[in-house]
């Protein structure tokens, strides 16, 4: 069973206070909306996760933006005590927050919502990006002089050399959801151990600032290669900076977990997934993304599934215990060596010196054709580790 997050707002005790004057409000406002052309909406923000306060924002504001809402005026509140204030304040320039409303929409929410609020950024702006929407789309929030200012600052306390650009690294923790008190054993598969990532890191040291992020970590980096900050461990992590330094990387080398989505989305930054998993989550991940899977090994027959046996057993959005193990499956993690190949590739890409070639074109057509009955709709336009698909051709079959 799952315990409750701490963080929620909880209204409960003063809904004797307002209840009685709100009450006539709200039917008000849902009979005006009756009558309207242009009603009056309550928006709900999910900002408790920073990948979700990222992404499912920005996510909308592409709907919007690419007239996919109805006409309406919105106001918009959130439930949760932000999970990074620097980046709830980013949202509140581009949308009228009216933390104000949030005892009506308390209200009408004991009512059935009364055709005022709506949970359309919970429901359908899921953070997934499966139509590619935010390429269609430009960037909606970014950084003010004093906050650019007082980032580079930050930056230049932690020795940052400011010279030579940022790649954030981060590895999913599982200390970070016990933190908030949620349950971590069904999730456990997209856990990583940082410390693999390591050869990759002191490669991309040679010329860039290689920071590890996190905002809670359980293990801290094995290494002391000059160019590489454990800022997770550091003492100087800010919510600022853990915005900024995602904001302004060359690439993000992540595994698809929360913190990535500031890149990926709010700012069009390249993103590295390695360790991926689900692995159909990666029809959602756009044209500047590379990525390579965990494997999915039967344990009964001891060996990797093929990808049609993932879409037959249909466990391609399957990413723990609890999904794989009635099948016999396990989860196994990249190896070092596999995660410093696709870094190289990532590098060769955006410099622009990686060859393509008639054979490695010919590798991601036969991945992305399983794709294409389950998702018609849905043309991918990510790219999958050259080599990675090379050393493991089960994942052609």
């Amino acid at each position: 069973m799952k315990n409750a997050p701490t963080y929620k707002m909880n209204l409960k005790w003063f809904r004797p206070l307002y209840f009685p004057i709100l009450l006539p409000v709200a039917l008000l406002i849902a009979l005006y909306n009756k009558l309207s052309p242009i009603p009056f909406k309550i928006y709900v923000l999910r900002v408790d996760r920073v990948g979700q306060l990222a992404a499912n924002q920005e996510e909308f504001c592409c709907h919007r933006d690419l007239g996919m809402l109805p006409k309406e005026y919105r106001v918009y509140i959130y439930r949760h005590r932000p999970s990074n204030t620097t980046l709830m304040n980013m949202w509140k320039r581009v949308l009228r927050v009216r933390q104000s409303a949030l005892p009506l929409f308390d209200v009408c929410n004991k009512l059935g919502g009364l055709g005022i609020t709506s949970m359309y950024i919970h429901r359908v702006t899921t953070g997934y990006d499966p139509n590619h929407l935010v390429e269609k789309t430009p960037q909606h929030i970014d950084f003010t002089q004093e906050e650019e200012r007082e980032a580079q600052a930050q930056l230049s306390r932690l020795g940052i050399d400011m010279g030579k650009p940022m790649i954030p690294v981060l590895g999913r923790d599982s200390l970070y959801l016990k933190s908030i008190r949620e349950t971590t054993d069904e999730d456990s598969y997209r856990n990583v151990d940082i410390n693999t990532f390591i050869p990759a890191m002191e490669h991309l040291a040679a010329r860039f600032n290689v920071i590890r992020m996190g905002h809670v970590a359980g293990t801290p980096l094995k290494t002391d290669t000059p160019g590489i900050l454990d800022y997770s461990f550091c003492g100087g992590r800010t919510e600022l900076l853990d915005i900024y330094i995602s904001a302004r990387c060359h690439f993000f080398f992540s595994t698809g977990t929360g913190l990535d989505s500031i890149a990926s989305h709010c700012f069009r930054k390249p993103v590295l997934y390695v360790n991926l998993i689900p692995m159909e989550a990666a029809i959602a991940f756009n044209t500047n993304s590379l990525i390579i899977f965990k494997q999915l090994w039967h344990v009964e027959n001891k060996r990797y599934l093929t990808l049609s046996e993932i879409f037959s057993l249909d466990i391609g959005l399957a990413c723990t215990p609890r999904e794989l193990s009635p099948h016999g499956v396990v989860a196994h993690d990249n190896s070092p060596e596999d995660i410093t190949a696709v870094v190289v590739e990532m590098e060769a890409r955006l410099d622009g010196t990686w060859e393509r070639g008639e054979e490695g074109e010919a590798l991601q057509a036969r991945f992305w054709s399983h794709f294409k009955k389950k998702y018609p709709d849905s043309p991918p336009v990510s790219r999958i580790g050259t080599a990675f698909l090379r050393k493991y051709p089960h994942w052609l079959e």
